[in-house]
């Protein structure tokens, strides 16, 4: 099987997919790892500022455009390591006939099948993830309600992920632990990391290994691809369930 995956978006979060791919997966050998071509397309326009209208440019024909590139190499599956551009999965898809392993539903399946008592799941991320309510869709498959921060919250989220994240700089992880714990004193019983570089924050400071109330949607990606593409999970990376 090869794994095809649309990065770029942005490009550290490629890389840390990458990583994370490379680190779960079961190999004693270079054979047993998945085959992988990476397009780390990093032009395509930004996702949040043309959902929210502040970029007339859309993101979809490059989107769509790398989809094809990937499909026409061989890929058997495509991933799309970044959770806002996912407000353009069913177009996407459509123009390609191999599966794109969906970030979101992965996710919300993930944190459901993990434990089916849960009722309330907070959402942190990006403003455009959160106006589409792309989890949302998903959340309501399941029966869970969506949490979210207050608009001045999720505004320092958004300052965390774009001025200290993808600019390279260092994250102000009282202010982030402070969120975290606002969403969990609204009633989540799960945290979801709904937003790649979040989950870049998560690996510098190993959030979910002692945080079993935090989902990081790029695990369960990795892990979704992994199993997918007919490899094995590493036991310390396995998930307690089956995706």
């Amino acid at each position: 099987m090869l794994l095809g995956v649309l990065g770029g978006l942005g490009p550290l979060a490629t890389v840390y997919f990458m990583d994370l791919l490379v680190k779960m997966t079961d190999a004693e050998s270079d054979q047993n790892h998945i085959p992988t071509l990476v397009m780390n397309d990093s032009d395509i326009p930004d996702r949040t500022d043309y959902i929210l209208g502040k970029n007339c440019e859309s993101p979809l024909p490059k989107l769509e455009e790398d989809a094809k590139m990937l499909e026409k190499c061989g890929c058997d599956y495509i991933v799309i390591p970044c959770n806002t551009a996912h407000y353009f999965y069913d177009e996407v898809q459509e123009q390609v006939h191999v599966p794109i392993i969906n970030i979101l539903e992965e996710t919300v399946k993930y944190a459901y099948k993990r434990n089916p008592n849960i009722k309330s799941i907070g959402i942190m991320a990006t403003d455009g993830t959160l106006k589409t309510g792309s989890y949302k869709k998903y959340l309501d498959k399941y029966g869970l309600k969506q949490i979210t921060l207050s608009p001045e919250n999720n505004e320092s989220l958004m300052n965390i992920i774009y001025n200290q994240v993808k600019a390279g700089k260092k994250v102000d992880m009282v202010e982030f632990m402070r969120l975290v714990v606002e969403l969990i004193r609204d009633g989540s019983d799960v945290v979801i990391l709904g937003c790649t570089e979040l989950s870049i924050i998560n690996h510098n400071n190993s959030l979910t290994s002692h945080m079993d109330y935090i989902v990081d949607s790029m695990d369960v990606l990795a892990e979704a691809s992994i199993r997918m593409c007919g490899k094995h999970v590493k036991e310390n990376y396995k998930a307690c369930v089956d995706l």
